[in-house]
Parts: structure tokens; sequence; C-alpha cells
């Protein structure tokens, strides 16, 4: 079979990495004529069709500097298609019936009845609803960057704590008692990121488990979804297998949020407080991953959902006051996506339902003048349908590594596998170096000193139960591979 041929000619084409699928290189030249038409240094792109995997590849660089190839493993920032997971999460708990789509916010006899938030400036504040959050209709307009979450720095000057404020408890509480709201919730609409900041802190409250934990524990992991991580602000805490962003040519430096001395950083790395956005725009993942999620949330017959139908009709159903968005989701007939757009990143995911597609294209920048450049690949999948004369057989799911950046064409075998937190790793060549990652992408184990040594035994002491990502350096190669420790 010609797919089973094409399997491991992931570097055939110069800067294209994954799978080869001939059916469907069309799509290998839009992304490459995206990309250089908008000077977009990575990319990656991944299609299901009737729920398979068909296509899942990377484009162009995740590291320009060291020209580290995009992989279909690799991770980017999502910014808002982060929306979407975070309405997910609350669908499951209204399906749970943990929670009511109208239950109130604030307020004594609110969700988050805390001390801290009973002191609002505007008495509305006590009428918002789950729902109006979901829907951007619970009063707030925000043009940016007077959003709150881009204001970390001057919230924590005035509250007399160190910026940024990691705490959003804080910055919750500062809007309260500062910010007024623009409209009666309910009766209007206006985009909005702080929303879904609060969502993410009343997940907390309902669950009594930190935001990420819990997306992590009972959407991602039932669904092998395993490399999906809350972002980090700056360089050097990139996760391992995340791209680098970029800025456009010619970018302005921004007010480092630690600082607040203007003009004095990249705005990809300095200028927004990303560990205080996942529920609105942190989350990092790949387009594979995205798809996976995707799948599970489609509506199509052919992989089971992890919501009920009805649960996922009221998800997309359209919004009295915005009738093209629904509750963590776009719409555009009977489609539902989501975009992202932030500088060094530009995202879209989309369910296509008269083709049973759903799509994930990844970039690690954004133009400086970028409504063409969505327009270019927001539809770039649906565009090309008449191009496709057969779509493949094949289901690419689980074939991706985690951690993809690195070099896999050598093996690293890990024994046992489920293990107890003891275990040997061979390789075929000597190693210098072993490192380990839980799946919150912190390093849990560094070992430099290997050398002339082509078998290792490993002792992971408290550690918790979960997936870990081993990353060893073998030869002159990169290795990654998983382990599972109960």
């Amino acid at each position: 079979m010609s797919f089973i041929l094409l399997i491991f000619s992931s570097l055939l084409l110069k800067g294209q990495t994954g799978i080869y699928v001939p059916e469907l290189a069309i799509f290998d030249t839009r992304m490459t004529e995206i990309m250089n038409e908008y000077q977009i240094p990575g990319g990656q792109c991944a299609i299901t069709y009737e729920g398979r995997l068909v296509y899942d590849r990377g484009f162009g660089f995740a590291d320009t500097a060291s020209q580290r190839l995009v992989q279909p493993g690799s991770i980017f920032r999502l910014a808002s298609v982060s929306k979407s997971i975070t309405g997910i999460a609350i669908m499951h708990l209204v399906e749970n019936g943990v929670v009511k789509l109208d239950d109130k916010v604030f307020g004594t006899e609110g969700i988050l009845n805390d001390t801290i938030y009973q002191m609002a400036i505007d008495p509305r504040y006590y009428d918002i609803t789950v729902r109006q959050l979901l829907n951007h209709s619970a009063g707030f307009i925000f043009v940016y960057p007077s959003d709150p979450l881009f204001q970390t720095y001057e919230i924590a000057i005035e509250m007399g704590v160190t910026p940024p404020t990691d705490s959003i408890e804080l910055v919750i509480n500062w809007t309260l008692n500062h910010v007024m709201l623009s409209y009666t919730p309910g009766t209007s609409a206006s985009y909005c990121n702080f929303g879904y900041a609060v969502l993410g802190k009343v997940i907390e409250k309902l669950t009594n488990q930190n935001y990420e934990d819990f997306v992590r524990n009972t959407i991602l992991l039932p669904l092998d979804i395993n490399d999906m991580h809350a972002g980090r602000t700056l360089l050097q805490d990139t996760l391992p297998g995340e791209v680098l962003y970029y800025d456009y040519p010619g970018a302005p430096l921004m007010t480092s949020i630690y600082t607040g001395i203007p003009n004095s950083v990249p705005e990809q790395y300095g200028g927004n407080n990303w560990e205080i956005m996942t529920p609105a725009g942190g989350w990092v993942a790949s387009a594979h991953d995205l798809c996976k999620l995707l799948v599970a949330v489609d509506r199509f017959p052919t992989k089971p959902d992890i919501l009920l139908p009805s649960t996922i009709d009221t998800m997309t159903r359209p919004s009295v006051n915005w009738q093209e968005y629904a509750l963590g989701w776009k719409l555009a007939g009977n489609d539902y996506y989501n975009l992202g757009g932030i500088q060094g990143t530009a995202t879209v995911f989309k369910r296509n339902q008269s083709h049973q597609l759903n799509w994930a294209i990844l970039f690690n920048s954004l133009p400086m003048y970028y409504p063409p450049f969505y327009y270019e690949f927001m539809d770039l999948v649906t565009d090309e349908l008449s191009n496709i004369e057969k779509w493949p057989t094949h289901d690419l799911f689980g074939l991706t590594t985690s951690l993809d950046d690195t070099d896999n064409t050598q093996p690293l075998n890990i024994y046992p596998n489920p293990s107890n937190g003891r275990f040997s790793i061979a390789g075929n060549a000597a190693f210098q170096s072993v490192e380990i990652y839980n799946q919150l992408g912190e390093l849990v184990y560094n070992d430099p000193g290997f050398n002339h040594k082509t078998m290792l035994f490993i002792e992971l002491k408290g550690q918790q139960k979960g997936l870990y990502f081993v990353k060893a350096k073998n030869g002159n190669k990169y290795l990654t591979a998983k382990i599972i420790i109960r």
C-alpha cells in the first residue's frame, strides 16, 4: 500500500515534515504559498475526514536561528481558540448537573461568592450569568489593550503586589472595584477575554481543582491528548516541543509586564501575561491534538463524542445578542469554529458539517495587517475541496509523537513501560543527556553525565502517577519517548 511506503518520508520536501499524502498535496502547496506571501516562519496543518486524521504536517521553522523544523507534534500558542476549550469544559459541568448556564456568577448566591467579590462598584455585576460570560453578553466592552488581562502590570502596582500578578482573583477583584459595566448584562454583546478568565475561576470553584488540571484530567486525557498545556510568557520558559514566536518585520517593542518600561520587550515575550490568560487564550497545543478534540465534539456519527448531542447543540446555538457566536464558538451557517490571533500567533480550527471535515491550522507569527491573511487560511480546506479527487483511507491518529520537534529516526527503547518509576532506557549510541518532563511541561529529571553509555537505569522518585516525556541526546540526535508511571 502506497501509504505505508510513505510513512517515513517526513523530510522529502524541504521545510515540510510529517507523512506525505499524495491525494492531499494541494494543502502542502497552499500552506507554503501563504507562509511565503506573509513571511511566516512556521506553520502546521491537520485535517480529519469522517473521523480519521488524514493529513498532519509541519511547515517551515519552529526556530529560525537553529533552523529547527516545525513537526506534526510541535506545539503552538492557541490564542482565542482556547475559549472553545473552556466552553467544552463548562458544558461538561452543565451536562453533569454541576452548574446551570443561567446560574449567577457573583453575589452572595453566586458561584464566586467569596468576600473579595462582594464590593462591586456596579450592582449589575451580580446579574451576570455563566451563559453571558460564554457568549460575551456580560456587560463588558474592552477595546484592546484596556481588557484587565492586558493590564496586569498596572493592576499589580495599584494593588501593592510584585508585577505581573499571577493571581486571577486579584485581577477580578480589581475589575469589580474599578470598572463600571458598559451595558446591562444580557442586552448586548462585545467580545471579551476577561469574561473567559472569570469562567476559569468558576471552573475552579465548582470543581475544587486548578483550571488546567481539571481540563486535562476530565477532557483531554480521556481523549489521549497528552501534550496540551498552559502557556508561558518568557522565552526561557518555552515548553518542550514548543515553537518560538515571531513578530512581523519592523514591529515596535512593547512595555514590559515585569518592569513597566516602555519599548523594552517584544510583545510575544514579555508584553502580555500568558500565565493568567489560559482560559481565554493561553493554551498551547498541536494541530493534531486540536483535531482530536474537534472529533470528540463534532456531532458526526463516525466517532463517539464526549458530550451528548443535546449539549453540543446548546453549545453551538446562536446567541440572542450575537447570531454569529454561540458558547465559546463562532458560527458560520451549520459550521462552528474559532480563531486566535495575537503577536506571534495565528490560529484557526473548524468543523465543516457538509463534508464531515475538521481541521486546525497554526502559525508562529501574525502579519502587521492580518485580515487578508485570515481570509486566506481560515477556509483553506473547503476552498480546495474541488481539487480533492479521493480522500485517503488511512488514519494518522496515534502516529504523531509528543515532543515531536526532535528526530526519532533512531529508536529509543524504554522497559518496562508502564513502570513503577524504575526503568531502563536503551539507544544505539552513547547518551550525552537525558531529560524527563511531566504533563505540565515541568522538568522532573535531568542528568547530563551519561557519556559512553548506551543503556541507562532511571529511578523517578516522588513523582505522581501519570504520563511523562523522555528526551535524550543519543549521538548527534535528540530522541523522545513516552513513559507511564503507575
